[in-house]
């Protein structure tokens, strides 16, 4: 509207009364136009029925009746206020069909710029909930490699304390009450998803002193553990595949038995744990699927968007496994 009277007066000698009236008249309605404009595109999309060629025909076709319909309303108005000057007379009759064709044009770059926003703010929408929807399918991979405990476990622990309610009841009750805490613990609603060490240490106590009831003195365990680390976190349950892992081809293959040691450290501001057992290398290996060693890679992946965070090694009487946990600074 400043542009428009600084025009008129300027550049068309009209007087400043005039200049501002018709450039009030003219614009201000067009500018309430332009707005009225922002809640039709919101109901036109071009994905809507008829696609992208029916949106630009029936909004042109808006543009051009509304933007007529206001350019011929200020005309007549502001022909009746300035009816004696006939040179402003002759001078609104010439440009009406340039203020209808400006006006559209106006309306159509209006239109173009919402439609721009209306992309964007659509664009952002759909960015947030693929965000939304990675984070979910993150979680849920991570529950279901979280709960993923070998079936084999449980079966093998029921019909242990089955076999010692005939022979040694004590014990029997002693493996209930272990096995029932170590569930509780792995499977508890509130669990976090990282925990301390420590934590993870005294739970997998649990796990190995029901593991000890069926195998005896064949099955020893020992922990090296370095307490300047006893406050860094690990994911949850990330130790129990990598013990069965151990017993499955440790102790079942081993007449004499075999121990279990576990040693951690800190280095780098990391957690670094080594979970070792002793193994035959000439002893047929059991057939397994290797789901223990995937899982335990696939969760730290998944947690810390790193690979490559375990590793093996081995020699003709050790197997060992290698774990670095980087350390987050909030526990989720």
């Amino acid at each position: 509207m400043v542009a428009y009277t600084f025009l008129l007066y300027f550049l068309f000698d009209f007087s400043l009364s005039i200049a501002v009236s018709d450039s009030v008249i003219h614009n201000l309605p067009l500018a309430g136009l332009g707005l009225a404009f922002w809640y039709v595109v919101q109901y036109l999309s071009p994905k809507d029925e008829g696609g992208l060629t029916s949106v630009v025909v029936n909004l042109t076709a808006a543009v051009l009746i509304a933007v007529g319909l206001m350019s011929y309303l200020s005309y007549s108005l502001l022909g009746s206020m300035f009816i004696r000057d006939t040179g402003y007379g002759q001078f609104l009759t010439e440009t009406l069909p340039w203020r209808i064709l400006i006006g559209a044009l106006l309306m159509a770059v209006i239109v173009m710029i919402y439609y721009l926003l209306k992309y964007n703010q659509n664009l952002r929408q759909k960015e947030e909930e693929e965000i939304q929807l990675q984070s979910l399918l993150k979680q849920s991979e991570l529950d279901m490699l979280k709960f993923q405990i070998n079936p084999h476990f449980i079966f093998n622990s029921l019909n242990s304390i089955s076999s010692l309610t005939l022979t040694e009841p004590a014990k029997a009750r002693e493996m209930v009450i272990k096995l029932s805490g170590f569930l509780r613990s792995s499977l508890g609603k509130d669990n976090n998803e990282l925990q301390t060490i420590k934590e993870e240490l005294d739970r997998m106590e649990l796990y190995l002193d029901i593991e000890k009831v069926r195998f005896g003195e064949r099955l020893k365990v020992l922990n090296e553990f370095d307490a300047k680390c006893e406050h860094m976190t690990v994911p949850n349950m990330i130790l129990q595949p990598l013990y069965e892992n151990a017993i499955k081809y440790g102790v079942y293959e081993q007449l004499d038995g075999m121990v279990i040691e576990t040693k951690c450290h800190c280095n780098s501001g990391d957690l670094h744990i080594s979970v070792i057992n002793g193994y035959d290398c000439k002893a047929i290996p059991q057939k397994g699927k290797g789901i223990g060693l995937k899982n335990v890679r696939n969760r730290l992946e998944l947690i810390y968007g790193i690979p490559d965070l375990v590793t093996i090694e081995k020699d003709k009487e050790k197997f060992t496994v290698n774990l670095v946990i980087p350390q987050v600074a909030d526990r989720v």
